[in-house]
C-alpha cells in the first residue's frame, strides 16, 4: 500500500506540462520576434542600399572657403553648394552667418536648416523646415523630395507615400533628367510597400528530444528491513527519448494610418509532434490586434492578445491578455525594449482548473551592434503567477544574453542563453519543501544562406536545458533537443 502511495505521489507531482514550459515558450516567442524584426530590417536596407550609396557618393570633403564673408550673395552661393555636397559642418557655420544678413533668402535658410536637422536625426524639426519652405514655393522639387525622405525616415508611412506619389505625377515623362528622381521614388515606394506588407516566417523539420518527460531518473530507498533489503522506495520514471517534428510560423502586418499611427496584427504558432509519444505533443498559438505608434526613435504598441496552449493533443489553457511594449532607438548601434503583459489563463482540464488565475510579466531587452556587425543582446524578465492556493503561486526573475553574427554570407550563427530563478510562495506539505528551482537554457542556431533554394534555407538548432531544484529527486533534470528545419522568411 505504501509503495502504491509513493507511485501516485510521483504521478501527481510530475505533470508533464510543468511550469518550465512557460519559460520555454517565452524564449521561443522572443527569438521569433527578434528574427522577424531582423529580417524586415535587412529587407528594407537591401531595397535602399543603392540610394544610401548614392547619398554617400554625393558627399564631398569640405574645402577652404575663398569668399567675402560680408557679401550675402557669395555666402548664399557657398551655403547652397555646401548643402548640395552635404558638407554639414560648413553648412552650420555658413547658415549662422547667412541668417545675420538683412535680406537672407528664407527658402535657402529653411532648405539648409532642414538638411542639418535631418543629418542630426531631429526629423520633426526637419519636417517643419521643409514644410515652411514649401509654403513659400510649393513646386520646389528638391525640398519636396527631402521632405518625403524625412517623412519616410520618421515612419510617417502614409504621408510619405502620398508625397512621393505627388512628386512622381509632377515629373515630366519625356525628360531624361528626371529618371534619377523617378528611380529614387520607386525605391522608397517599394520600401514603404514592404513595411506595410504581410511578413513572417515558416519552418518545419525533424527533431530529437532526449528527455521528453523531464525526468530526474532518481531512485531513493525510503525504508529497509533488518537485512538491508529495500521494502519501500521512491522511483521516478526513466527518461523518454523520441524523434519528432518541430514547426514554427509567424505572420505580421502593420496598417499605416496618418502620421505615426497604425494598426498591427501579429500571429504565432509553434510546437512539436512526437511519433509514438503523442502524450507529449505541444503547441502554443497566439494572435494580437492592436494600436501601433512608429517614429524614428520610438515604437509603441498596445494590443489585446489571445493564446491557445495545447499539450498531448488536448487544450491545456486559453489565455486572454493585454500587452504593452515600447522600443526606443538609443543611437545607430543600440536600442532598448520594455514589455509588460497581464494575462488570465483558463485551464480547461477539470483536474487542473485550480491553476486558472492571472499571470503578470515584464521584461526589458537591449541590443547593440558592433562596428564589425556582431549583434549583442541581453535582458531581464520577471513573472508573477497568481493562484488562490498559495502553494502553486510563484515568481520568476530571469536574465537573457545572446549574440548573432553573419560570417561572410556563408553562415548565420545565433547563440542564446537564459537563466531563471523560480520561487514558490508557500510551503508544500506534499513535497515537504517550499519549492525553489533554478533554470538554465542554452540555444545555438546555425543557418546557411549558401544553400538558399527559392528562399528556403536549412537551420540547425541545439538546445540544452538544465533545471536544479531543492526538490531535486523530482524536479532536477537535464534535457537536450536537436532539430534540423527548413526555413522560409517573407
Amino acid at each position: 500500500m505504501t509503495r502504491h502511495y509513493t507511485t501516485s505521489l510521483l504521478m501527481l507531482c510530475s505533470i508533464p506540462f510543468s511550469t518550465h514550459l512557460y519559460a520555454d515558450a517565452q524564449d521561443t516567442r522572443l527569438r521569433i520576434e527578434q528574427q522577424d524584426a531582423l529580417t524586415a530590417q535587412k529587407k528594407e536596407s537591401k531595397i535602399l542600399e543603392e540610394e544610401r550609396e548614392k547619398e554617400q557618393a554625393n558627399t564631398q570633403p569640405a574645402t577652404p572657403l575663398n569668399i567675402d564673408l560680408n557679401d550675402p550673395n557669395q555666402v548664399a552661393q557657398a551655403l547652397y553648394l555646401s548643402v548640395k555636397n552635404q558638407q554639414w559642418d560648413s553648412v552650420e557655420d555658413l547658415l549662422d552667418l547667412y541668417r545675420q544678413f538683412e535680406h537672407a533668402d528664407p527658402l535657402l535658410v529653411h532648405y539648409a536648416q532642414g538638411g542639418v536637422y535631418r543629418v542630426k536625426g531631429e526629423l520633426t524639426k526637419a519636417e517643419q523646415e521643409y514644410t515652411a519652405l514649401l509654403v513659400y514655393q510649393a513646386d520646389f522639387l528638391p525640398a519636396k523630395l527631402e521632405l518625403a525622405r524625412v517623412l519616410f525616415e520618421n515612419n510617417k508611412n502614409s504621408d510619405a507615400q502620398s508625397l512621393f506619389d505627388e512628386i512622381a505625377l509632377a515629373l515630366p515623362a519625356d525628360n531624361p533628367r528626371s529618371e534619377g528622381v523617378r528611380k529614387t521614388i520607386d525605391a522608397f515606394t517599394l520600401a514603404l510597400n514592404t513595411r506595410d506588407a504581410w511578413s513572417g516566417s515558416f519552418s518545419l523539420g525533424p527533431s530529437f528530444n532526449d528527455n521528453l518527460n523531464s525526468s530526474s531518473e532518481s531512485y531513493t530507498c525510503l525504508l529497509r528491513d533488518n537485512v538491508g533489503q529495500c521494502i519501500i522506495d521512491r522511483v521516478t520514471p526513466d527518461k523518454e527519448r523520441a524523434y519528432g517534428l518541430d514547426y514554427e510560423a509567424s505572420l505580421n502586418k502593420r496598417f499605416s494610418l496618418s502620421g505615426h499611427h497604425g494598426i498591427v496584427v501579429q500571429g504565432q504558432t509553434y510546437g512539436s509532434q512526437y511519433r509514438h509519444h503523442e502524450d507529449y505533443n505541444e503547441n502554443t498559438s497566439r494572435i494580437a490586434l492592436g494600436y501601433s505608434y512608429h517614429s524614428q526613435a520610438h515604437r509603441i504598441s498596445l494590443s489585446p492578445q489571445f493564446e491557445y496552449n495545447g499539450f498531448g493533443g488536448k487544450t491545456l489553457y486559453l489565455g486572454s491578455a493585454v500587452k504593452v511594449d515600447w522600443l526606443a532607438t538609443l543611437n545607430r548601434q543600440s536600442a532598448i525594449k520594455f514589455e509588460t503583459k497581464a494575462e488570465y489563463q483558463d485551464y480547461l482540464p477539470k483536474q487542473l482548473h485550480y491553476q486558472s488565475d492571472w499571470q503578470f510579466s515584464s521584461l526589458a531587452t537591449i541590443w547593440y551592434q558592433t562596428s564589425n556587425k556582431w549583434l549583442l543582446f541581453g535582458g531581464v524578465d520577471w513573472t508573477d503567477k497568481r493562484n488562490k492556493q498559495s502553494v502553486h503561486a510563484y515568481q520568476v526573475v530571469g536574465a537573457r544574453v545572446g549574440v548573432n553574427k553573419s560570417i561572410d554570407s556563408l553562415i548565420d550563427a545565433s547563440l542564446f542563453a537564459s537563466f531563471r530563478d523560480r520561487r514558490y510562495q508557500a510551503f508544500s506539505a506534499l513535497l515537504d519543501e517550499k519549492r525553489h528551482d533554478q533554470e538554465q537554457n542554452y540555444t545555438l542556431i546555425l543557418s546557411s544562406p549558401v544553400f538558399n533554394f527559392y528562399g528556403i534555407t536549412p537551420s540547425l538548432s541545439w538546445t540544452h536545458k538544465r533545471v536544479e531544484s531543492n526538490v531535486d529527486w523530482l524536479y532536477t533534470y537535464q534535457q537536450n533537443e536537436v532539430s534540423l528545419k527548413l526555413v522560409k522568411r517573407f
